[in-house]
């Protein structure tokens, strides 16, 4: 009954803010154009049900409309979908409370009554929270195709269709909801120039603003009453969850990040923290108008009263009267002006040197509520104030650097040639002596001072030594190394950062962390054999010692599916995870994984908290770390009451997974069974996969059946969409764009290609009542097939035969064949071992996909025909400016409408 009331509350509020969309197009563009608007959803309707003669009439009325015209069509249509999407926004909301009422989320009241029923003890929670460090990491990567501009008024419709649920004036929140549909309406939805990375660090900071203050607090203290009912205390200062980021840090093959970007982007960082604590403290300083006259003061909170007086006289000369006997006030007035002298540039002589002292000068009020007998008052504001200091210090989110392994040893075969070694002649094992030895010593290869260009990683590295100088360590605390294939790699950044003073192994030194990422097939297939010749390293176990004895190893979703196909890069990330957590209990060192996931299924995306609780058992041992990026971090936090539930599930999921599943849930001979039959689907899909990639023609295929030439011109990112040349072919091409583009044409490829071919063999092999054995009891391939199943319900090869009819050279459209029989063969072997049709058990999902198809198929005709008339020239340059305009915001408004990019 649940499903169908939120059901039809989705369709009550989704038709309502259609006619509200409606009048405002009458009042804008006329009622003729309504009326083509109409025309067009109606054709496309009844072409869904079946009438091809729908379809015709469709792209001839397609094909008539002036390039203006269909511009504006398609902006029609896809303020639609952005409206659908803001609705369902607060639908989802709606879904998840309805679980956690059931006790069936994976939310904190759920985990921890769970805990209860398992018996587990309250001092293995505490223990285990001591250690807790979940962290999301807002990433810089190029998928979020809308405006700030847009996302912004988005953002305060989906408030008010919430607020609209339970509100008594109704006509006053759709009148608000009127103006922000015209506003959306005349507002521009394309970036007219690429961004800068300090326009992407302005974005991270924009939705790393509304998690920290709207979300992360509530969090943060719901946790701790749930676990209060285990008689567990969340202490005031604890951080189980904090942010990190990578815009203005990840320098893999954007040559626009810079020494002086990294620097401006720590800056802002902390202006932006200064901001949310200083609006903390002064509301903690109005809610703490206790009296000693009714409630006593400790000691040391009379003694730093006292001394507040005297230092921030000037301060507190209006406010001593009122404050005569509110010490309490005193402090916090005194914290406010230390945090405001903080924000100048240079700091204040009052100013807080470090969040330290601020978080010790909000432990001394903690302290004195709660032996003055009001423990409650201390749990709110306090408490809410000391672990945002501890999930954000100064600096709001910890700064990754990324940077490509080949990059860190063009440097130092720069810094060897001063020392008459020939390093770029050396090969790995060579590399790896070499600089095993060099750590060792002292001797430095770029004395101090020494000049050194933009674009070398040393001149990064001393821009993080003087990031941690001034913010602290917190500020910057890893080096990724992308594409890791050996103990060399990691040395090599080693080498760099003793050479900026971050590291110093024989004098304790160990401000930076190397985390190798490994990110292609072969590369995660290693994984056992480079970390544990990296353990037998001397200086690698002397750094790991000396940064706590925990390191970090990061897995690529992105390029391993690039590489080898969805099915096989999921389950050899598995594989590396089990390799991962074998060799942490050989070493004895934990060992943090950090999961490179992206927005698509076919990037790793997926509902994060089924994917924690779906890795090997023991991988997962209180710490977790992974990215969000593009549409999918506002999709995730741009509304309140959805970025507490993300951040709740993901906590939870992480705490479940530490303390219920440290040893295997499934019997072991069941998972060695179930392991050979995976590796068997596997083989067989990445054969089938590789073909299609290897078979002739497919680069140029893919190219004319996609608008991947065209998504340059988007302005979605400042990193080139390719590290190669362009003509360096698939090989060069990032994994966005190769998913962006099959997503755009519906083929989408890379989030299902191949699994079918691997299914079916496994069950031709007589496996076929194992698979639905491992759909039912395997949450590795329980989750892993939803996620298939998700992407398979938004494929739609009709619509692709339309682009490759139109657009691909006669002699390569076989090829969408290819694609057609593995998509057949996959459905049928999902209903096989599955028993029910694509999403039977998502039918909120399913019923949003289906109402959007009237909207999606005009926009891909529109897109098909923009595309044919841009590739066939055309000679009047304003003419190709508005036919450029109105292609690019086609794609716009499919990503907006397939709620998906890259």
């Amino acid at each position: 009954m649940d499903d169908v009331r939120i059901d039809a509350a989705l369709h009550a509020d989704l038709e309502r803010v259609g006619h509200q969309l409606v009048a405002c197009l009458e009042r804008q563009e006329g009622p003729g154009f309504v009326a083509l608007v109409e025309e067009v959803r109606g054709l496309a309707a009844r072409e869904r049900e079946g009438d091809p003669s729908a379809g015709d009439e469709l792209r001839v009325a397609l094909d008539e409309l002036a390039v203006d015209d269909a511009a504006t069509l398609v902006r029609a249509l896809t303020l639609r979908f952005r409206l659908a999407n803001a609705i369902e926004q607060v639908h989802r909301v709606e879904d998840q409370h309805t679980k956690a009422a059931a006790g069936v989320d994976g939310g904190m009241a759920a985990v921890v009554a769970r805990l209860a029923e398992a018996g587990v003890s309250g001092e293995q929670v505490t223990e285990l929270l001591s250690r807790t460090d979940v962290r999301p990491v807002f990433t810089a990567h190029p998928t979020e195709a809308s405006r700030r501009s847009v996302l912004g008024k988005l953002g305060e419709v989906t408030a008010l269709i919430a607020d609209r649920n339970r509100s008594t004036e109704p006509a006053r929140i759709d009148r608000r909801v009127d103006q922000l549909i015209e506003a959306l309406w005349l507002t521009d939805e394309l970036r007219h120039a690429r961004p800068n990375p300090i326009d992407e660090v302005r974005g991270a900071i924009y939705h790393l603003d509304l998690a920290v203050r709207n979300a992360l607090p509530d969090v943060l203290d719901e946790a701790a009453a749930h676990l209060a009912t285990l008689g567990v205390e969340l202490p005031a200062d604890a951080a189980p969850i904090r942010f990190g980021s990578w815009a203005g840090g990840d320098r893999d093959g954007n040559p626009f990040v810079t020494p002086a970007i990294t620097r401006q982007a720590l800056r802002m960082q902390r202006q932006a923290a200064l901001r949310i604590l200083a609006d903390e403290i002064e509301a903690m300083r109005s809610e703490l108008s206790a009296s000693v006259v009714l409630v006593g003061a400790s000691d040391e909170l009379v003694a730093q009263s006292d001394a507040d007086r005297v230092a921030f006289a000037d301060v507190l000369e209006k406010l001593g009267r009122r404050y005569r006997a509110e010490p309490y006030r005193v402090v916090c007035a005194a914290m406010g002006q230390r945090i405001a002298e903080a924000r100048t540039s240079p700091p204040g002589p009052r100013a807080y040197a470090s969040a330290h002292e601020l978080a010790e000068h909000i432990a001394v009020v903690h302290r004195s509520l709660v032996a003055n007998g009001a423990a409650t008052l201390a749990s709110g504001r306090p408490a809410r104030v000391g672990r945002l200091v501890a999930a954000i210090g100064f600096h709001l989110a910890t700064l990754d650097v990324r940077q490509h392994a080949d990059i860190d040893h063009a440097a130092l075969a720069r810094l060897f040639a001063s020392e008459d070694v020939d390093y770029a002649a050396l090969d790995a094992a060579g590399r790896t002596a070499l600089l095993s030895q060099d750590l060792e010593g002292r001797r430095p290869l770029a004395p101090p001072g020494s000049p050194v260009p933009d674009d070398d990683p040393l001149a990064v590295m001393r821009e993080i030594r003087h990031g941690q100088d001034e913010l602290g360590h917190g500020a910057v605390e890893s080096w990724i190394v992308s594409m890791t294939r050996g103990v060399d790699d990691v040395l090599a950044v080693m080498v760099l950062a003793r050479e900026a003073g971050l590291i110093d192994l024989p004098s304790g030194v160990a401000r930076l962390g190397v985390v190798p990422l490994f990110e292609t097939i072969d590369d995660l297939r290693g994984v056992g054999d480079t970390l544990r010749e990296l353990f037998e390293v001397p200086a690698w176990r002397r750094l790991v010692d000396l940064r706590g004895g925990t390191c970090e190893v990061m897995v690529g979703y992105s390029d391993s599916n690039k590489d080898g196909g969805i099915t096989t890069s999921q389950w050899e990330v598995h594989k590396a995870l089990r390799t991962i957590r074998d060799v942490a209990a050989e070493t004895g060192v934990a060992i943090r994984v950090f999961h490179g996931r992206g927005g698509s299924v076919g990037r790793g995306g997926g509902p994060a908290h089924a994917a924690v609780l779906g890795q090997p058992w023991g991988v997962i041992d209180g710490q977790l770390k992974l990215t969000e990026q593009g549409e999918v971090v506002a999709d995730k936090y741009a509304l309140p009451e959805l970025a507490r539930t993300n951040l709740d599930l993901l906590l939870g999921a992480v705490i479940e997974a530490s303390l219920l599943h440290q040893t295997p849930r499934e019997n072991s001979v069941d998972v060695g069974t179930w392991s050979e039959i995976m590796e068997h689907v596997s083989g067989a899909a990445h054969a089938t996969y590789r073909r299609l990639l290897d078979a002739p023609g497919l680069v140029d295929y893919f190219r004319s059946s996609t608008p991947l030439e065209e998504l340059a011109d988007l302005n979605i990112g400042s990193r080139p969409a390719r590290r190669g040349a362009p003509d360096s072919g698939l090989a060069g091409l990032r994994a966005i764009p190769w998913v962006f583009g099959w997503t755009q044409s519906r083929q989408i490829v890379p989030g299902w290609f191949g699994l079918g071919s691997g299914l079916a063999a496994a069950r031709a092999d007589g496996h076929g009542d194992a698979l639905t054995d491992m759909v039912a009891r395997w949450p590795f391939f329980r989750a892993f097939v939803s996620n298939i199943e998700m992407t398979l319900a938004k494929t739609d090869l009709g619509i692709a035969r339309r682009y490759v009819d139109s657009l691909v050279p006669a002699e390569h459209r076989h090829l969408l064949s290819i694609v057609a029989d593995e998509h057949q063969r996959t459905l049928d072997e999902l209903r096989v071992i599955t028993g029910r049709p694509l999403l039977a058990d998502e039918p909120l999902l399913a019923r949003t996909l289906a109402v959007r198809h009237a909207d999606l198929a005009p926009l891909h005709a529109l897109q098909i025909e923009l595309l044919e008339r841009t590739r066939a020239g055309v000679a009047d340059a304003d003419e190709a400016t508005h036919l450029r305009r109105a292609l690019l915001l086609t794609v716009n408004g499919l990503a907006a409408g397939l709620r998906n990019t890259g």
